[in-house]
């Protein structure tokens, strides 16, 4: 209930203010901007250079069916144009597909413009190749040709699929250089339906074309994911254009070093910290994977569980940073002179870094670390201040997003990301952006900011946006995290000292998980991924000018009260529920009736996890969730086909009746509005946003345009590319605010005209002394 101010804590059960509603179809006539006889002229030049090359690669580079590429016009982006009967009738088996960035848009009224597009990757046999030429000039017809013959106009390029390649790091010191080699789905035995990944046959064509080459393949360390096989391996720099010849090659990129940014000069004490309070009972554990700790004495005694899974001890620098992000987690952001203050979380520490080997194999071994522990335990929050030093690359997987972003689907563990330290690089060649696996789109990538005079700002070395599709918004939020000079980031070692000589966001990471593992606490049986993600995502603030690709939604709210306490003016609901594919559920906004003057700040962020496909790169995400915004319950549209008006049922019963009359149509549900994103990249604005796996509105409306709000979710799905039916339900957390500019009791009007809604509880600590002897036999 409403406290003495007149607000209260949030309120839950905001999924029991929704209904099923039934789908409006949507769509009217596709514009294509090529015809068929325009696709036949710059199509057949291509197909016959594209035999003429599929004939000459020789046995030992290929499978028995070639890898192409047919890139698409800008146009047909989205999912539902996939060439379903040119694949079918040509017998082509979709192995995945890229991101173009010099793609052409054709419109009516604009012509051509260059736009972000996609390429198809097929594998192909010639005969498949011969008949898209026989279709192409007219030999074969009939009802399926034709339908073939109509998608084949999407296309603007056809040709042998290259591998994509890294420059190598070449410092003329090494013999061999680590790499990492993407091989595509098994062109041979994937299907329509199914990928798999490298065949016996094609792993060993490969290995043996790098061990001619004068490399090595570290085959224990292979990967497999959506059919993509990750391979890592040693080469001389000479021998790349030798081995990247291989077809069923997707990418060869040099491996990437794992790295932990360590103070750049030496340890100045600034103060000697109190002990830590004996831990609370019952406080959520948080997983860190990073340099070490000690907890034999000191500070982290009573609240780190230390593991070393490298076998080689501690090294000063790895430790000096676990150290610090360990304090983070357990504590948040420490001031100097002032005493420790309880910890919000039990930490348990793997030490992985550094690793056992120095070659490639040193950077997936660590992967299969996380990768191990993860699958056994499912914990519900990771924190990783480390990660490969490589920026995101849109047209590629990578091996670290491929396999944490699954893991977070299938264990409902929410890992929260460093975006990395080189923000301040090229940004013509993309060295700025966020690094793997801050660019996972089921966790949450944490950048880093420093006060400035007007206010705070992003740090110059914190990882731009935009990140992968599917999260483009990256970094999510941001946390302090030091300067270079100053303020530096105030360090913890284990013997008390604080040392104030630090910056990075591996610091401001776990300042985030600070803060969801109070959040965790405060929501009890509530806290799952999706809910903190949104819940810290949704109350993030940015100033005015800030550039979203550097500080994503915003800085964090440090203090767990200000997220989950609502003033007498505003109302916050936390909507938590699941939805099945195809499903449309229509949630009630809390927005009281008879507030018809004054105006409101309407806000909402939604977030789920979802599965993903790597060998999709510009389809990244499996699931989508679409939000429609109808603000005004009694304000529908009536449409002619050539005009649409918007009438109240209520109170233009005459004006509804006249439009009738003259043949206009009614819709099936109020008028929505297109409430504006926090951002819009080009594949949000394709697909409205709904393939993000998070996503924030806010925006304010006038008292009388809103009457009893809603917001419908829909659920779509995708896989290999293609639109899908019958998947599993997707579950999802939608975070609610609205706050009145007038003197308006909102928060008590909502707890009285939703009675479903109810406040937050109060978990209260519980401490039981259990003295109980049991053999447990556990099964891993």
């Amino acid at each position: 209930m409403a406290d003495a101010t007149g607000g209260g804590r949030i309120f839950v059960n905001g999924e029991d203010l929704g209904q099923t509603i039934d789908r409006v179809s949507r769509g009217g006539e596709k514009y294509h901007p090529q015809s068929l006889e325009q696709a036949r002229d710059l199509l057949e030049p291509q197909l016959g250079e594209l035999q003429r090359r599929i004939a000459q690669i020789p046995p030992e580079l290929r499978a028995n069916r070639v890898v192409i590429e047919a890139e698409v016009w800008a146009n047909y982006l989205a999912i539902s144009y996939f060439p379903a009967s040119l694949v079918s009738r040509l017998k082509f088996k979709p192995l995945g597909s890229r991101i173009v960035q010099d793609g052409v848009h054709r419109s009516q009224t604009k012509g051509d413009t260059e736009s972000v597009t996609k390429s198809y990757l097929f594998s192909v046999d010639a005969g498949g190749i011969d008949e898209m030429v026989e279709l192409l000039d007219g030999t074969t017809t009939g009802a399926r040709s034709n339908k073939a013959l109509e998608e084949v106009r999407q296309f603007t390029r056809i040709t042998v699929a290259a591998p994509y390649v890294g420059e190598p790091d070449d410092d003329g010191l090494k013999e061999l250089l680590p790499f990492e080699a993407v091989l595509h789905p098994d062109p041979d035995t994937s299907t329509l339906m199914e990928r798999s990944g490298a065949s016996p046959t094609t792993l060993e064509k490969f290995v043996k074309l790098v061990e001619a080459n004068g490399g090595r393949v570290h085959a224990d360390f292979n990967d497999v994911v959506d059919g993509l096989t990750f391979v890592a391996l040693d080469l001389p720099a000479s021998a790349v254009d030798d081995v990247t010849a291989f077809n069923p090659l997707r990418s060869l990129s040099p491996t990437p070093r794992i790295e932990l940014a360590t103070a750049p000069g030496a340890d100045i004490a600034d103060a000697v910290l109190d002990p830590a309070a004996a831990p609370v009972p019952g406080l959520p554990e948080v997983v860190v994977f990073d340099g070490g700790v000690q907890t034999d004495s000191g500070v982290f005694h009573d609240h780190v569980v230390y593991v070393d899974l490298t076998g080689l001890g501690f090294t000063p620098g790895p430790l000096a940073h676990g150290s610090a992000v360990t304090a983070c987690v357990l504590f948040g952001q420490l001031t100097p002179g002032e005493p420790l203050p309880p910890a919000a979380a039990s930490v348990k520490h793997y030490q992985v870094v550094e690793g056992p080997d120095t070659d490639s194999s040193e950077y997936p071994w660590l992967l299969r670390q996380i990768r191990t522990v993860v699958e056994r335990d499912k914990p519900a929050l990771v924190n990783l201040s480390l990660g490969p030093r490589v920026p995101i690359d849109d047209r590629e997987p990578h091996r670290w997003t491929a396999v944490l972003d699954k893991l977070a689907r299938e264990t409902g563990t929410l890992f929260i990301t460093a975006a990395g330290n080189d923000g301040h690089r090229d940004r013509a060649a993309n060295l700025h952006r966020v690094q793997v696996p801050g660019d996972m789109v089921n966790g949450l990538c944490v950048g880093a900011f420093v006060p400035t005079d007007a206010g705070w700002d992003a740090t110059d070395y914190s990882g731009r946006g935009p990140g992968r599709p599917g999260s483009r918004v990256q970094p999510a939020v941001v946390a302090f995290g030091g300067d270079v000079i100053s303020p530096r980031f105030p360090r913890l070692r284990a013997d008390g000292q604080l040392l104030l000589d630090g910056h990075g966001t591996s610091y401001a990471a776990p300042l985030v998980t600070h803060l969801a593992a109070e959040l965790t606490r405060e929501l009890g049986p509530r806290a799952d991924a999706p809910t903190l993600r949104a819940l810290i995502v949704h109350s993030a603030t940015r100033l005015p000018g800030h550039d979203v690709l550097a500080v994503g939604y915003g800085r964090i709210v440090t203090d767990v009260n200000k997220i989950l306490q609502c003033g007498p003016g505003q109302v916050t609901a936390i909507y938590q529920g699941s939805i099945a594919r195809d499903e449309v559920r229509s949630f009630a906004l809390p927005h009281p009736t008879g507030l018809t003057t004054g105006n409101f700040d309407v806000r909402w962020t939604l977030a789920f996890t979802t599965g993903t496909d790597s060998a999709e790169a510009g389809d990244y995400t499996n699931a989508g969730l679409e939000t429609t915004f109808r603000p005004h319950a009694l304000k529908h549209t009536f449409a002619n086909g050539r005009t649409t008006k918007t009438r109240n049922i209520e109170t233009q019963a005459e004006e509804i009746a006249a439009l009738l009359a003259e043949g206009y149509r009614p819709s099936r549900y109020p008028e929505s509005f297109s409430a504006p994103s926090d951002f819009a990249p080009e594949t949000a604005l394709r697909d409205h946003g709904k393939w993000e796996s998070i996503s924030r509105w806010q925006f304010t409306k006038q008292g009388r345009s809103l009457h009893k709000p809603t917001i419908d979710i829909s659920h779509v799905t995708r896989e290999n590319g293609r639109l899908t039916t019958g998947t599993d339900e997707i579950e999802f957390s939608l975070i609610v605010t609205i706050s009145a500019h007038a003197d308006v009791p909102l928060y008590a009007l909502a707890e009285v005209q939703y009675p479903v809604l109810t406040a937050l509880p109060i978990q209260v600590e519980t401490s039981v002394d259990v003295d109980v002897d049991v053999d447990v036999e556990i099964e891993v």
